[in-house]
């Protein structure tokens, strides 16, 4: 339909009223938020901003995907704003108003049609949603976790070819390692006299399983110089036990001279060089097939049933708790793999670590793998539930005839769904408030 369509010339002697300009809103809003926005980083610090920053730019490439491939498939975008709730800023380009609304908790591209319960003005509906073809439509709802996939990957890259990170690998770092590895022997050294060798596994010391640099230094540090130790090890891929009666840490072996000492060394899976971008590149990918199982075996474990009991507790016991770092005094579960909101992410990131770049690399790489899988589980609302109804209208259509589910059938389970996530959203920001995690 052309523009003339729309708009009949009008009867002689009369003028058309000119098209509505392009407009822009809310200037002084806009100003006020970046002033709160500056204020903010001089109350917190700037790695509050960077953090802030970092999600909105995550969040805005989330929905710049949505929105590249819907305008490239025809279909027609009224909305795209950062935030919801009532508008800040906005301005009018073509059909589609940009923008930022008030409440920073996520961010929307508004697809015209995209299903049976969407009123459209009938000339705008072969550019809805529901009337593309399957592959586009799958491709529309599988942009946003794509964009995620893609930013992780550069950052995988980054982070591993560039700057380097702890066992050079995201998927398997030394605190995921299954054993501590032993790759050099000190001569004259308790591990020498104990018969220990060069590539044998430290399972565990005296019964405690060890795989960290740090957690088998902390273990010795708990005994005396003379003290015998007992240690699992693994050789040939066979289980073993071996008694080290521990002795004076030379001069020249680093730490303490006179502490206790075992006298091993590792190198192996512990170097943070970076490993080059080529050879980044090559690996990132199998990388992020790793941690994508890992995800959702972490998925799988935050949502079993005593990991909500714990949650539950926590979050019921959170304004008695003091901190956290190792969970609080009145913590019922410890912190690895509890719950977090966008504040607990924005904390982490803002705490002072050793290596930064690093640090927020990788926190940022977790963040984007972990939304792109969670945003693509088939359930409504979110995309992967879009895409499972995209696959079953698929499956039920027929040559020259399109099927189209009847979405109010499902609107029960998409509110349950809405509330679910609502109150792990409310839940996890009241905790991550009054019990945040310090590293």
């Amino acid at each position: 339909m052309t523009d003339t369509d729309r708009h009949p010339e009008p009867p002689s002697g009369s003028r058309p009223a000119p098209d509505p300009p392009e407009y822009e809103t809310g200037g002084l809003r806009l100003a006020l938020l970046i002033g709160v926005v500056v204020l903010a980083g001089l109350a917190w610090g700037w790695p509050v901003l960077v953090m802030i920053f970092g999600i909105v730019v995550m969040i805005f490439l989330h929905e710049l995907g949505h929105y590249v491939t819907a305008k490239w498939s025809g279909m027609k975008v009224t909305e795209f704003f950062i935030g919801f709730g009532p508008k800040i800023w906005s301005f009018q380009r073509g059909e589609t108003e940009y923008g930022i609304k008030v409440i920073p908790a996520g961010a929307y591209v508004r697809i015209i049609g995209m299903n049976n319960l969407d009123d459209v003005d009938p000339g705008d509906e072969p550019r809805t949603y529901r009337q593309q073809s399957f592959s586009k439509r799958l491709l529309v709802v599988s942009a946003g976790s794509l964009m995620h996939f893609a930013q992780a990957f550069v950052l995988l890259v980054l982070l591993l070819g560039v700057v380097g990170f702890p066992g050079r690998s995201i998927a398997n770092p030394p605190d995921r390692a299954p054993a501590w590895e032993i790759d050099a022997v000190v001569a004259d050294s308790a591990a020498q006299a104990a018969g220990l060798q060069e590539d044998d596994l430290i399972v565990a010391v005296d019964g405690e399983p060890v795989s960290r640099y740090d957690e088998l230094s902390d273990a010795l540090s708990a005994y005396d110089v003379g003290d015998e130790v007992s240690f699992t090890i693994e050789r040939d891929g066979v289980e073993r036990t071996v008694d080290a009666e521990l002795r004076p840490r030379p001069e020249g072996e680093g730490g303490v001279a006179g502490s206790p000492f075992l006298g091993v060394g590792t190198s192996k899976h512990y170097s943070d060089e970076p490993i080059g971008l080529g050879t980044a590149i090559a690996r990132a990918p199998g990388e992020m097939v790793r941690f994508t199982g890992q995800t959702f075996s972490a998925l799988v474990s935050a949502f079993s049933p005593d990991r909500l009991s714990n949650f539950a507790n926590d979050v019921g016991d959170g304004s008695n708790n003091e901190g956290s770092g190792s969970g609080g005094s009145g913590s019922s579960s410890d912190d690895d793999g509890r719950l977090i909101s966008i504040i607990g992410v924005i904390h982490i990131g803002s705490q002072d670590v050793e290596n930064r770049g690093a640090f927020l690399l990788a926190l940022f790489f977790n963040l984007n793998m972990f939304i792109g899988i969670f945003n693509m589980l088939p359930l409504l609302p979110l995309d992967g539930g879009h895409a499972a109804m995209a696959i079953y209208e698929r499956i039920r259509s027929r040559r020259g005839r399109q099927y189209h589910a009847d979405f109010a059938k499902l609107l029960p389970l998409t509110y349950a769904v809405v509330m679910v996530l609502v109150v792990i959203g409310v839940t996890t920001m009241y905790l991550d408030l009054v019990n945040p995690i310090d590293l």
